[in-house]
């Protein structure tokens, strides 16, 4: 089972970022399938460690592109990444803690998915066009 199914994932402008979210889709829906399956703690742990890393990398990587870019917006998506990064932060802390598979299940169905989705269509879509138009390429990796 998939959280996200990858024909679902929204796609912008600037090949870079698209190849992160792809990478970082794959992971989470690795660990959900843990959590569907029941898998092990330690297995949800290695797993939820991973996403959390890429995520962190992600973040870095846009913000990265932001600042070389000199986005126009910077201070806001940037705000808003740091605003999720707490929120994962408190997640991982109540998982460590109460070790509820449904809990964290139900963030990532009813919190984490749509949150995705919607920064990709919104605050990703904006700053991709604005990365691609003033540094051309693709942004691999």
């Amino acid at each position: 089972m998939v959280l996200i199914d990858e024909r679902e994932l929204p796609r912008v402008p600037y090949q870079g970022m698209n190849m992160v979210h792809e990478r970082e889709l794959k992971i989470l829906n690795r660990l959900y399938a843990a959590l569907e399956e029941g898998q092990e703690e330690s297995v949800i742990d290695e797993l939820l460690d991973e996403f959390l890393r890429d995520v962190e990398e992600h973040f870095s990587y846009e913000e990265d592109l932001m600042r070389k870019s000199h986005f126009f917006a910077y201070e806001c998506h940037h705000g808003e990444h740091n605003r999720v990064r707490e929120e994962l932060r408190a997640v991982k802390e109540r998982w460590q803690k109460n070790r509820d598979i449904k809990e964290l299940k139900d963030y990532f169905e009813k919190v984490f998915k749509p949150w995705i989705s919607e920064h990709i269509l919104t605050m990703d879509t904006v700053t991709a066009q604005w990365i691609a138009r003033i540094m051309g390429g693709i942004g691999v990796l």
